[in-house]
């Protein structure tokens, strides 16, 4: 039995799918595929840094170029040269046509949710290649209750047919008391050692940057605290973030980063007062689960993905409003026994979960896959 892999997505800067991927793939070892796969291929539009991305051996590599689109590669490479039992496909879609059982993660349905938050391009085209490839898929891998739920309200898919194989934080991020590092981390992203807020994520709609920079601005207006705001991720929305901060008048105490190494991060978040997450909503959220195994309070809105990515161990805000966000920075800047609670309960849930327990959860699910009968047609357009 053969399983296959899109691995398009663990080239580059890794982060959200491309984490996601690289740290189950490193899992799954040859011990860890005894009963259920006998091959594992992984499909990539060029070769995998071996030093970078820690592959066990028995993961044999296919390379497929040309180095296209991701889309567009998996849909005419991809597809065409993956001959296996099974394929995988990370990250929310899977071909029009495929040969074998297909299984797709998709970790929210956000996009069908609050579609207002999206492009036209992706109202129209994504969200419907979405919900096409998880009803068309064998088996739907997700993080989150929450999620199995939305997945089924929004695009039909019995929930019996969606495993749930929660996330994990990354081994690197853990508690460092003590560590001189950190402090000196601070002052390099931050120009000066002080205290500050820290938001990880892409600065997409629903994540809403701009109130969190509102609400930080009036944050340092309404008290003389020191603190800084660090915003790290990419401007996917081509927002003016220099320009809006000196318009707040925060120029001086805010900085942004498109992306950092998580030795760095692991600094980063530990240094930190709170990790801010304003989100509309998400279903799950690995980068809290990251500042929690850091040890570091977290500040979110109270959905039910939320909730359940953190166990409720974090200031749940009603909404993403500026005075929300306001009320809960100053809270936890004033109330050392409150973070020191958070950070504490925190560190406890977040080591629940492992990558480990994940990867053998996700092989399982691609192993019942594999039990399952063959599509009689697979290019179906309903």
């Amino acid at each position: 039995m053969k399983l296959g892999v899109n691995g398009w997505r663990i080239h580059g800067q890794r982060t959200g799918i491309g984490r996601y991927l690289t740290s189950i793939l490193k899992h799954w070892t040859a011990e860890a595929m005894v009963g259920r796969f006998d091959e594992i291929n992984l499909y990539t539009p060029r070769p995998v840094n071996r030093t970078e991305v820690a592959l066990p051996d028995n993961i044999r590599e296919r390379v497929v170029g040309p180095n296209w689109r991701m889309l567009v590669w998996e849909n005419l490479r991809f597809a065409a040269a993956a001959d296996d039992d099974v394929i995988f496909c990370p990250s929310y879609s899977r071909p029009l046509v495929a040969r074998g059982r297909t299984v797709v993660a998709m970790f929210d349905a956000t996009l069908h949710i609050h579609p207002e938050l999206y492009s036209r391009a992706a109202r129209v085209f994504n969200d419907r290649l979405y919900g096409w490839s998880v009803r068309h898929a064998t088996l739907v891998i997700t993080g989150t209750e929450t999620a199995r739920r939305d997945i089924t309200r929004c695009y039909g898919v019995p929930p019996e047919r969606i495993h749930i194989a929660p996330l994990a934080p990354a081994e690197i991020f853990q508690p460092l008391p003590g560590d001189a590092r950190v402090t000196e981390a601070a002052t390099r992203y931050l120009d000066a050692p002080a205290p500050y807020f820290l938001f990880v994520g892409k600065l997409t709609a629903r994540r809403n940057a701009p109130k969190l920079m509102e609400a930080f601005a009036e944050f340092k207006r309404r008290r003389p605290f020191s603190h800084k705001l660090l915003v790290i991720g990419l401007n996917t929305t081509g927002l003016n973030l220099g320009e809006l901060a000196e318009r707040l008048g925060i120029a001086r105490d805010f900085r942004h980063c498109a992306y950092v190494p998580d030795e760095d991060l692991n600094l980063l978040y530990n240094g930190a007062t709170a990790f801010v997450m304003p989100y509309t909503y998400e279903a799950v959220s690995l980068t809290a689960l990251e500042a929690q195994a850091t040890g570091v309070p977290v500040i979110t809105v109270d959905t039910p993905g939320l909730r359940e990515t953190t166990a409720g161990v974090a200031m749940l805000m009603a909404q993403a409003e500026t005075r929300d966000i306001v009320e809960a920075m100053e809270q936890l800047a004033r109330d050392e026994a409150l973070r020191r609670e958070l950070s504490e309960k925190g560190l406890a849930h977040a080591r629940r979960f492992t990558w480990r327990r994940c990867a053998a959860e996700t092989l399982d699910a691609l192993a019942e896959a594999a039990r399952l009968p063959a599509p009689a047609a697979n290019a179906e357009t309903n």
